[in-house]
């Protein structure tokens, strides 16, 4: 090795010339600095022996760290520098360059870490070329000088050179990739605030605003000029606005309950113990076999001790019962109007007992499982009836209530935990993380939960299990129905579902081929629960705890929420991306199977089942294919292909019969008969007492716009007829249900439409005719007062 460094020194001599300077030091700079005995070996013994690894490098008197250019002349001149950190690899010296003896056990050393910025990484490359190409000037010059005078030179040229060789093919594959990631990319949905005096909500990507406001009926309301011909027409439109507003106030004061103190006697509200049979097996058909919150053995046992003494019943077993009632109240045969009877007083009274109990003066007692059970059963009894979901009792609340009691963790953690006790606190945690996934897809926020341990639930019934089990209980094989299929079907996608929630709620550029790899596994996911359900024979099963078509359509449903969610954004910009083509058709796909769904609700008639009785009172997406981001998808498919089909058009004096565009009519007739259908069943849940018309307004302000453009009408005109005409059909509808709920039933037609004597029924004031050109129309259909987050005021 001595020998070795003397070559390299009588190299830099002999271009440099003899000249007098200090003596060299022989000793590696490590070392030096150190201050120990060097033995000059490449590695050193100290350097070997130190725990910082054998790095060992030498270097001459010069200061320059740089490769100087080769001298002219038969020699190979090389200046031997000190080793660079390490976290940059600048091969400039033979002193970086490892003994062969330990090349391999080192190889970490000379690791190269990737640019954190394309700016960077091309920096790099570009100074690993240069440096390559001065490494190769110098190796073929050895090659044609000094090969066999200096074959170490020569091996430390060609090992150098091929590792450098190495790290720029590294680098270019990293920035191609790079390059590709970011090919196909779209800005994400941007918020939207919607801010009034009173009220102020976050619309996050998922929301159907987002779909609405591409639809040119928006474009057509939102012209305000005071054209002649309008002036009669918005004037006409504005009135009826009002009206129907008042109307809507009255019926949504008689729908709701004023509690001075919730519900002081609670079991005086609950029904005869016939009823209360019904309304639990309604419950327990449902939403317990998706939604797994209670042990039904021990429910019934605990149920029959509450007939037999009523007052020596628990606080907690209480509340449970009740909010299982109004969750059943959904589903209940006996009653004749879904939305406003009895039964939906009942309901909310019960609702509000769960929360003063779970929020009250009682809170330290809730802090257990029961009070894990009564906050899963309130979040869903408030989706079902007419309340509607709670921002502040949410699913952020029950995931902190159930992580504070460890169900997050696995019961293998703790031995002291029975096998009754393991069972159902994993079950409740499958149900916690439903809850929070349905709750974050909806009003896209982050997930909460990122960090958790626990087991999926055992494929086992109820009655295989007590709180008298001893042992481990054995579950039944994969593939038999139980009453924990489902969990343990919507288990396996969890994971994945997790994945979409923080794709969806991530604020940068999204990557369109993450959205179709993650769409594709949701795809999946939906053939893999058709499978489950088309395997499972009802004929040989109890119907009343076996999965039904009422859990085959609502978990198809919430699957495809995941799907239309990723999409969406990238099916708006298909419009006028062709490239992006694939997800309008993904969206397509999937709204009309959601859509489809609505065939068997065939309102006013009264045989309803459980699908269509959850659809008509459902709140969020619980409305399932009536909500307005299935019907939004559809309309905008179908207006988006007229457009396309508009500049080929000819003209409606000389009309030439095209194949393709009868063929393109024949395509949509299932989309504007599904939509039609629809319509016809939103008028009559504002028949049944429903004071909610946007869903209504909306859909038939599309179908008119299509059918105007088909028949090349004035878009504008039949748009403001058609709302118009819905109005009154809305404001008629209205008028009666309110006469119902204060004990009078005036004649009306859905034609006619009577002046209001009660003048507080009108929210506008006496100067309200003088803005009626000024009219908003598009808050009959979306929100008003909305804006960019940031630019909206507080």
């Amino acid at each position: 090795m001595i020998v070795w460094f003397s070559i390299i020194e009588s190299l830099v001599i002999a271009e440099d010339g003899p000249r007098k300077r200090r003596r060299p030091a022989k000793s590696c700079e490590q070392c030096r600095q150190r201050k120990v005995r060097c033995d000059r070996n490449i590695p050193c013994a100290p350097c070997t022996r130190s725990r910082t690894g054998p790095r060992c490098s030498y270097r001459d008197a010069s200061p320059s760290p740089q490769l100087e250019q080769p001298a002219s002349g038969n020699h190979c001149p090389v200046q031997v520098v000190a080793q660079p950190t390490l976290n940059h690899l600048t091969p400039t010296s033979l002193g970086d360059t490892p003994h062969p003896s330990v090349a391999g056990r080192h190889q970490s050393v000379y690791s190269f870490s990737q640019p954190t910025s394309p700016a960077h990484s091309e920096a790099s490359l570009q100074d690993i070329k240069r440096r390559l190409q001065s490494l190769d000037e110098r190796l073929s010059r050895c090659e044609t000088s000094s090969q066999s005078a200096h074959p170490g030179l020569d091996h430390a040229l060609r090992d150098l050179s091929e590792r450098v060789l190495h790290i720029e093919q590294e680098v270019s594959a990293s920035s191609r990739v790079e390059t590709q990631d970011q090919g196909l990319s779209i800005s994400g949905m941007p918020p939207r605030l919607h801010t009034t005096a009173n009220k102020m909500k976050l619309l996050g990507p998922t929301h159907w605003i987002h779909t609405t406001d591409k639809l040119q009926v928006i474009d057509t309301l939102n012209t305000k000029g005071s054209e002649p011909s309008y002036r009669e027409l918005k004037a006409d439109l504005a009135n009826l606005v009002a009206e129907c507003r008042g109307h809507r106030q009255v019926i949504k004061s008689q729908q709701s309950i004023t509690l001075n103190e919730p519900v002081p006697d609670l079991h005086s509200t609950i029904p005869p113990r016939s009823v209360c049979d019904e309304l639990v097996n309604c419950y327990l058909r449902t939403f317990e076999l998706i939604y797994r919150v209670i042990h039904v053995p021990s429910f019934w046992k605990e149920y029959n001790q509450f007939w037999e003494q009523p007052q020596s019943t628990s606080t907690s077993f209480l509340i449970k019962l009740v909010l299982i009632l109004a969750i059943g109240t959904a589903f209940y045969p006996g009653r004749d109007n879904p939305i406003n009877d009895e039964y939906t007083h009942l309901a909310q009274k019960w609702i509000y007992a769960g929360q003063w109990w779970l929020t009250g003066p009682s809170e330290k007692s809730t802090f257990n499982l029961d009070g894990v059970q009564v906050l899963c059963l309130l979040l869903i009894a408030r989706k079902v009836g007419a309340l509607g979901p709670s921002q502040w009792l949410s699913t952020g609340s029950l995931t902190k209530m159930a992580m504070a009691v460890g169900l997050h963790r696995d019961p293998g953690n703790f031995p002291s935990l029975s096998v009754f006790q393991s069972e159902m606190r994993v079950r409740l945690w499958a149900t916690v993380l439903e809850l929070a996934l349905q709750s974050s897809l909806e009003s896209a926020t982050p997930l909460s939960i990122s960090d958790f341990d626990t087991r999926a639930p055992l494929n086992i019934n109820d009655e295989d299990i007590s709180p008298d089990t001893a042992t481990a209980v054995l579950p039944r094989p994969t593939g038999t129905p139980t009453e924990t299929s489902i969990p343990l079907l919507l288990h396996e996608s969890v994971r994945l579902r997790m994945k979409a929630i923080q794709y969806i709620t991530k604020h940068h550029r999204q990557s369109y081929q993450q959205a179709l790899q993650l769409g594709g596994e949701l795809r999946n996911a939906c053939r893999k629960l058709a499978a489950f359900f088309h395997s499972t024979n009802p004929q040989h099963s109890n119907q009343d705890t076996s999965p039904n078509d009422f859990h085959r359509k609502f978990l198809d449903i919430e699957i495809r929420r995941y799907i239309l969610a990723l999409h969406t954004p990238f099916k708006i910009q298909a419009r006028k991306d062709p490239q992006y083509y694939y997800s309008r058709k993904v969206c397509l796909e999937s709204a009309m199977v959601i859509a489809s769904y609505a065939d068997g609700l065939n309102l006013p008639s009264n045989i309803l089942d459980d699908f269509s009785r959850l659809t008509i009172l459902g709140r969020g997406s619980f409305k399932g294919p009536l909500g307005l981001e299935i019907t939004s998808i559809l309309g905008l498919e179908i207006i988006t292909q007229l457009e396309e089909e508009a500049p080929a058009q000819q003209p409606l004096s000389h009309p030439i019969p095209d194949p393709l565009d009868e063929l393109a009519k024949v395509s949509r007739a299932p989309l504007i008969r599904s939509l039609k259908h629809i319509r016809a069943q939103l008028l009559q849940v504002i028949k049944l007492g429903s004071p909610s018309t946007r869903r209504y307004h909306f859909v038939a302000a599309m179908l008119s716009q299509i059918r105007a453009m088909e028949s090349g009408e004035c878009i504008k005109r039949v748009v403001y007829e058609s709302i118009k005409q819905s109005s009154k059909e809305c404001f008629a509808l209205m008028q009666a249900s309110t006469a119902r709920g204060s004990a009078s039933t005036p004649d009306l037609s859905v034609g006619v439409v009577p002046s209001l004597a009660d003048p507080a029924l009108s929210r506008f004031d006496m100067d309200f005719a003088d803005c009626l050109f000024d009219l908003d129309l598009p808050s009959l259909l979306s929100f008003t007062g909305m804006d960019d987050i940031n630019k909206a005021s507080f």
